[in-house]
């Protein structure tokens, strides 16, 4: 019954059915992707807990005791490369001041 089924498109349909598909193919996608996420793609332990995440302060007193541990870092850190280019022999140049 079925063996000589043809379908036949001319131009315009198949330039309808083409922009039709193009069309609807991102439109249906997002669709999908964007309808209950929350069931979809829920990842329990992704997102860190907020509470494990740095705290921005607010208070002048916690901006000074931050910025002074950030200056407390540097002095450190630059004290600690400053003693190991004096044991490689490395010496600062007068320029640089």
């Amino acid at each position: 019954m079925f063996k000589f089924m043809k379908i036949v498109l001319n131009r315009t349909q198949l330039e309808t059915s083409k922009f039709a598909f193009y069309l609807l193919t991102p439109i249906c996608v997002m669709y999908y992707v964007g309808f209950d996420t929350d069931k979809k793609f829920n990842m329990p332990g992704f997102w860190p807990d907020p509470a494990t995440l740095n705290q921005i302060p607010k208070e002048p007193h916690e901006i000074q005791a931050e910025v002074a541990r950030i200056k407390r870092a540097r002095a450190e850190k630059r004290a600690r490369l400053e003693a190991k280019a004096r044991e490689l022999g490395i010496e600062e140049d007068d320029e640089n001041k």
